[in-house]
């Protein structure tokens, strides 16, 4: 049989298709970027292999996934990519600087981009991808509740309200006496958002009404300096990460002062940076140390039981993480400067 090639514009298709594949092939690979850790392979093991603390102990937190747009979408074809090479076409999304991660009941991912100015949105119960544009310019704490996301904006001071589409429902600035917030959480018909510049966590309504503060400059119990994120255990009580202090302080849910544990150092159950915050089913408290890559946990009374995580970027490893968050025993991970969100499980029977 004699195939006559179809043209295009004066050039064969297969002609096309195999200059397209001599470009791609020729792509240098892309450099390290400057500060990025060394580069180390990822881990050969199976989702699902990766447990902390190692073997023979009892496994209690065990590697799931990554989510990435890449992740998630897949690479692309052959002919996808052959045909960006002849017609241009934009990058394909990724996340800059991941940070606030939230969950809605029907198993879809918010995470807040700071630098990327969007709302990155995984659907694990298809799976899918896409995102949001948010008018700010960075962009860290994420919640959901009742169909409605709040964002928050550090550099504009803002406390926004939108709806899954991105638009804005209503929005709290300076003039409602916020500096520069950050961390947030969903308590039932309110939100309690920490303002690190005010060195305090002010309540506000669904409707977008302050309705009462807590905490104040210092280092004493129940102040507070710098604070950066706070989470909600399911008896009500709230933990904040109080970020210069070196410490959580815990809260009844009136935002009265119960007590605190942590301080400065660089061994177990020590705090350098901490930041994100979670807690799981079994009361057990998550903290995010951002400069040592590892996420801490802690049991009720704030004695250090583990840690997992590590430096670098393969499977179960992280690079600056920063925000967290708990849902049905899931540990979503804000992996920031490996621009993913690493997916661990605690195991709360074991494997």
């Amino acid at each position: 049989m004699t195939v006559t090639p179809i043209r295009h514009r004066g050039l064969p298709v297969l002609l096309l298709l195999t200059l397209a594949f001599s470009l791609v092939s020729r792509v240098p690979p892309a450099r390290a970027q400057a500060g990025q850790p060394p580069s180390r392979p990822a881990s050969e093991s199976s989702p699902g292999s990766l447990t902390w603390p190692s073997p023979p102990a009892r496994a209690r937190i065990q590697f799931v996934r990554t989510l990435s747009p890449a992740a998630v979408r897949g690479k692309p074809s052959f002919l996808s990519r052959a045909w960006k090479v002849f017609v241009g076409g934009g990058d394909e999304p990724r996340m800059l600087q991941p940070y606030g991660i939230a969950v809605s009941p029907d198993r879809k991912v918010f995470v807040a981009d700071t630098f990327g100015r969007a709302i990155h949105i995984y659907d694990l119960a298809k799976p899918g991808y896409s995102s949001v544009r948010v008018d700010g310019q960075s962009l860290i704490g994420v919640a959901y509740a009742n169909g409605l996301l709040f964002v928050t904006d550090s550099a504009t001071g803002r406390l926004l309200c939108l709806d899954t589409k991105g638009h804005t429902r209503w929005t709290l600035g300076r003039t409602d006496g916020f500096q520069r917030p950050t961390g947030l959480v969903v308590a039932g018909d309110r939100l309690h958002v920490v303002d690190s510049l005010r060195h305090r966590i002010v309540s506000v309504s669904m409707a977008g009404a302050v309705i009462g503060t807590f905490g104040e400059p210092g280092n004493g119990p129940g102040q507070l300096n710098f604070p950066t994120n706070i989470a909600r255990s399911a008896d009500g009580r709230l933990f904040v990460t109080d970020t210069m202090n070196f410490r959580v302080q815990v809260f009844d849910a009136d935002g009265r002062y119960l007590r605190a544990f942590g301080h400065l150092g660089d061994g177990s159950g020590d705090f350098d940076k901490p930041k994100g915050i979670a807690v799981d089913s079994g009361g057990h408290v998550y903290v995010v140390e951002g400069v040592n890559d590892v996420v801490q946990v802690f049991d009720d009374t704030g004695a250090f039981l583990l840690a997992f995580g590590g430096s670098g970027s393969g499977d179960g490893q992280l690079w600056l993480p920063s925000g967290i968050t708990i849902v049905n025993d899931v540990v979503y991970v804000a992996d920031s400067a490996n621009r993913r969100v690493q997916v661990f499980r605690y195991l709360r029977s074991g494997p």
